[in-house]
């Protein structure tokens, strides 16, 4: 036979169910969130990239890969500004152009710091060269043209402006849609060792000039040894143009 509890019993025993579950929520809802913190880095470090690279333009186009950060890792959001820096794990210096980390750091509440990788992929046009170019050619207008390339993925200088490359001396042979270097070029040589020179030497409204010998190449604005013919003497000599040097006093 089941006795029936009395209604104050019933009612108790309903107020403490509820305790119970309203308890249980309570906890759950206290209980920090892991990934709350995580979104929140995403975001910052995106901002950050873009505010040291500026919005993407005609002339440069960013694109920016924030990795995942592992979402058993528990990160609490921060209850104060986020501070970030361009990170240093290997102790070198970085520039945000290709695979970087940065460093960012919460010092409220709950401090923390952590290192976020980031692959930040810098479009811009630089210099290449339309055909082959051996050793020694001089590059003309036709030559050169400006291309779109990830900056990230180049290993050595490169150039924005033709008139930088037009008129130099290609240093190496350079294959067709090459982006060209600023070590790739040099200026030409306008004078080679043996070569006659004029030389030109001004005392006020005089000039005077002789004839010599060049004892070592130089190209335009170089300063070279000069033997003078006639008096067999060595000066030395700014190249000036093809052939043509100013005395050095």
């Amino acid at each position: 036979m089941i006795s029936a509890l009395p209604s104050g019993h019933l009612l108790l025993k309903g107020l403490l169910t509820v305790g119970i579950i309203a308890a249980s929520l309570g906890n759950a809802q206290a209980q920090p969130d892991g990934n709350s913190g995580h979104q929140q880095i995403r975001e910052a470090v995106q901002s950050f990239i873009e505010d040291i690279h500026g919005p993407s333009t005609a002339e440069q186009r960013v694109e920016i890969d924030v990795s995942s950060i592992d979402p058993r890792l528990p990160i609490p959001a921060c209850d104060s500004p986020l501070y970030m820096q361009l990170g240093q794990q290997s102790g070198q210096n970085q520039t945000a152009v290709g695979r970087v980390n940065v460093r960012v750091e919460c010092q409220g509440s709950v401090p923390w710091s952590k290192y976020v990788p980031v692959l930040v992929r810098v479009f811009a046009p630089v210099l290449m060269s339309t055909r082959p170019l051996a050793r020694g050619d001089l590059v003309g207008a036709a030559d050169v043209e400006l291309a779109e390339a990830d900056l990230s993925t180049l290993r050595q200088s490169y150039l924005q402006d033709s008139t930088l490359a037009i008129g130099m001396e290609v240093k190496r042979a350079l294959p067709a849609n090459t982006v060209i270097s600023r070590e790739a070029l040099a200026q030409p040589l306008l004078i080679k060792r043996g070569d006659t020179v004029v030389m030109s030497a001004k005392s006020g409204p005089v000039t005077i000039r002789q004839q010599g010998v060049a004892m070592q190449n130089g190209e335009l604005g170089a300063q070279i040894p000069v033997r003078n013919s006639n008096s067999d003497i060595v000066v030395r000599a700014v190249v000036t143009g093809p052939g043509q040097a100013e005395v050095v006093f």
